[in-house]
């Protein structure tokens, strides 16, 4: 199940960074759009037909790949939060089984900052400080032995 939940953690970090690449794809192109549309003002207070023209197809244009990028943002959104509760779900039930780490009703009441959470993105640095100290541990062990030997 460990194996399981980790997989699902990368997936959902991959529909993350998929949704925010999306998301400042929309806004490039909104960004976008406001261009081609002050281009087009300017060809319009200068009596530039030509140049208005190709920024009204070009605005036109746009505006149709705005429609798709916030139709896509709408999709991974919804499949962001669903990937969020399933690993939310996942790391619950593990916990449940194997008694590791609290259950999110056990700190619910709890008013203290410094009380952990249950969300267990706040316990890995606590386990990568662990298994830091262990390895510095089993370093120590290591070259004292090899000092008296």
């Amino acid at each position: 199940m460990k194996q399981t939940l980790a997989l699902a953690r990368i997936a959902r970090d991959d529909v993350r960074a998929a949704y925010a690449a999306s998301m400042q794809k929309l806004d490039s192109a909104r960004t976008e759009l406001a261009t081609i549309l002050r281009r087009g003002d300017l060809a319009r207070q200068i009596d530039d037909q030509e140049t208005v023209t190709v920024a009204e197809r070009f605005a036109e244009t746009q505006r149709n790949t705005i429609a798709i990028f916030e139709r896509k943002v709408a999709v991974q959104h919804d499949e962001l939060v669903l990937t969020e509760r399933t690993v939310s779900d996942m790391e619950a039930e593990l916990r449940a089984v194997t008694g590791i780490g609290p259950t999110p009703t056990d700190h619910a009441d709890a008013g203290d900052p410094r009380e952990p959470t249950a969300d267990p993105a706040d316990y890995r640095p606590l386990d990568d400080a662990a298994r830091g100290q262990s390895a510095d541990d089993r370093l120590a062990e290591l070259k004292r032995r090899m000092g008296r030997a």
